[in-house]
């Protein structure tokens, strides 16, 4: 759900179409169309739009399957290496998400001397997510992973906030309050944080997460999409070209002298050219900012109109070409392209590298006429959705609802003894890293997609460069989970249709064996490393008969037999119980409607007060059917095991 701001829809999008054609944005205008909500209200034809507001896309005939419907240079990309701020970004040794928050709040703060100006003032005042919303509001949200997430996310953006005042206090004269950016506003900062969460695309290892104008139009379907997003991620990271560039060519000539010398001085000399050119050391909030070549070369002092003791930080556009503070226009862009001997007016041939320079959205599954195209913005739960994007499915195959590790312990502690639960928390800190979170829907898939990768052949694959998604595809687990370096954080949870994750399922067969078997398994590095997949394949047998209607006696040979391990039926009925008491807690949880929700607010002006409240009931609802359907299911396999 976005908020709009004020002005006509259709003159924005007037000024936005503007802006495609000049940034040679092209789509296929025979194949589909740009709507607004309100025109596709009054239009007779039938269609399954979803959105409450904002725009669209609409097939205007039947949409073919590989088809290619729109294509998007990277230089129409507003990322934090393509801001006017870039430079600064790497003094200041910012990155990440905060980078790029600031980024889009300079390049907005700069109205129409932005080169993205016909694309910015496209976009709503704020995606109307959880964390924007009032305290009223949010109580709704009581005992579901939403509510976690704002305010595991609040105290993170608080400390960027924090960050970004240090920055705006020592360079007054870059962070000018205006054109509806206040810098000292946190609520403003919100704002702009929410259409970073909400539209933010991975581009590559240069750009990084960025806004890409047109690919934010299409709207998510869980499971249902139809187009993809395809571009060259693995560029160079320093200055984002697509093939060989004096960087990566400079990196391979070391590394051929490293090995023909197996001198380990040479080591030395990539690492100092890399720090040169890459992202710096990270900050104390886990950024990483952009190096700059003028970093390390003799600086010159100039007379410089500026305060006394104050001096801007180099302000480069996507190009590193100097622009002076009032330029902000495609004149610097023509006369950096003019420097490097390209041709002004377009009419000679494309370079082999800049044709592939894009972003291409192609069709991925078949789509009807008159219907909206839809994208995925990534394989997340109905808690995901609403904390990020602000909206919430009716039926969602990736659902998931976490645990608390301290619960999980807890249970241990009572089924076994205070020191076995000590001991299997021990192991989840030791061994984080390899508890990676997969919902079995996501696992399904993937077979299926590797499946489908081995009967491809090469020709093919050259075809369809890597996929990318919203910020938060299946990469973007990491997002959702908002994992820092060398802070690995596990995640337990019973996922959709209604099962413990790999994890909690192995934790527990670990947690409630036999002594000489976990004393074996928790006394060896090795030993745990062998058999914790083991078990998780075992549990991904288990659940797969279970969900095909086999007999408790069948599901458990079958999959003792699929992965020859062998764990006693005592073990697999104490697991079951154990997973029965913890979804039923976390249900209490989520249950209590009448007494969270109350009634559906009327009457009131704004009409977001009204949608919250059926966004927070069906977030309740799909969670409730989650632990539902599991607590049915488990307390079955309990009783087939004590039959």
């Amino acid at each position: 759900m976005t908020v709009n701001k004020a002005g006509d829809s259709a003159d924005k999008l007037s000024v936005l179409l503007e802006w495609f054609e000049e940034n040679k944005v092209t789509f296929n205008q025979e194949a589909i169309d740009i709507v607004s909500y309100k025109k596709a209200l009054k239009s007779k034809s039938k269609s399954n739009i979803v959105s409450e507001d904002g725009y669209g896309v609409i097939a205007r005939r039947d949409l073919r399957d590989g088809e290619p419907l729109v294509v998007i240079p990277k230089s129409a990309v507003l990322s934090a290496a393509t801001s006017a701020l870039a430079s600064l970004l790497f003094e200041e040794q910012i990155g990440d998400t905060l980078a790029l928050h600031m980024a889009i709040m300079y390049e907005m703060s700069q109205g129409r001397q932005s080169p993205w100006y016909g694309y910015l003032q496209s976009l709503p005042e704020c995606a109307d997510v959880p964390l924007l919303w009032d305290a009223r509001s949010r109580k709704w949200l009581q005992g579901t992973d939403a509510l976690r997430m704002v305010e595991r996310d609040e105290a993170g953006l608080k400390r960027d906030f924090g960050r970004l005042q240090e920055v705006v206090t020592r360079n007054p004269l870059i962070f000018i309050s205006q054109n509806g950016i206040v810098w000292d506003d946190y609520k403003c900062f919100l704002r702009i944080a929410s259409l970073a969460s909400s539209r933010a695309f991975l581009v590559d290892v240069h750009r990084g997460s960025s806004m890409v104008p047109f690919a934010d139009i299409f709207n998510h379907k869980t499971n249902s999409e139809n187009v993809h997003i395809e571009s060259e991620e693995m560029v160079c990271p320093l200055c984002g070209e697509a093939f060989g560039c004096e960087h990566t060519a400079g990196m391979e000539s070391d590394a051929e002298n490293e090995d023909e010398d197996g001198d380990d001085s040479d080591v030395d000399d990539d690492a100092s050219m890399a720090s040169e050119h890459s992202h710096g050391d990270a900050d104390s909030n886990g950024g990483s900012g952009w190096e700059d070549d003028s970093d390390h070369e003799e600086e010159e002092e100039e007379d410089s109109d500026e305060e006394p003791g104050e001096e801007l930080p180099l302000l480069l556009d996507e190009n590193n070409n100097p622009i002076a503070d009032d330029v902000h226009s495609s004149q610097s862009q023509a006369d950096s392209q003019s420097e490097s001997g390209e041709d002004e007016d377009g009419d000679g041939d494309e370079d082999e590298d800049e044709t592939i320079d894009t972003l291409d959205i192609v069709v991925f599954k078949p789509c009807k006429a008159k219907h909206e195209v839809f994208n995925t913005y990534g394989k997340h739960s109905s808690a995901a959705l609403l904390h990020r994007y602000g909206f919430c499915d009716t039926s969602n195959l990736f659902d998931s609802v976490s645990l608390d590790t301290e619960q999980v312990l807890n249970a241990l502690a009572k089924q076994v003894s205070e020191k076995r639960a000590s001991e299997v928390g021990q192991l989840i800190d030791l061994y984080a890293d390899v508890m990676e979170p997969c919902h079995r829907a996501k696992g399904i898939e993937e077979e299926d997609d590797a499946d489908e990768e081995e009967d491809s052949d090469e020709e093919s694959e050259s075809d369809h460069p890597t996929s990318g998604h919203g910020e938060n595809d299946d990469s973007d687990d990491e997002s959702e989970e908002d994992e820092s370096a060398g802070d690995t954080m596990v995640t337990l949870s019973i996922d959709a249709p209604g099962h413990p994750d790999l994890n909690l399922a192995a934790l527990l067969v670990l947690g409630l064996t036999e002594e000489d078997t976990f004393s074996q398994v928790a006394g060896s590095q090795s030993v745990f490393m062998h058999y914790f997949p083991r078990v998780r394949s075992y549990w991904t047998a288990f659940q797969d008969r279970i969900d095909a209607g086999a007999s408790i006696q069948t599901v458990y040979r079958e999959a003792s037999k699929a992965t020859d391990l062998s764990i006693k039926k005592s073990t697999i009925a104490s697991v079951c119980r154990v997973v029965v008491q913890l979804t039923e807690m976390r249900l209490a949880d989520v249950s209590g409607d009448e007494r969270v929700l109350g009634q559906c607010p009327t009457g009131n002006a704004d009409d977001n007060i009204a949608l919250r409240w059926m966004l927070a009931k069906q977030l309740r609802e799909n969670e409730r059917s989650v632990l539902k359907r599991c607590v049915k299911l488990y307390q079955n396999i309990v009783t087939a095991f004590s039959s």
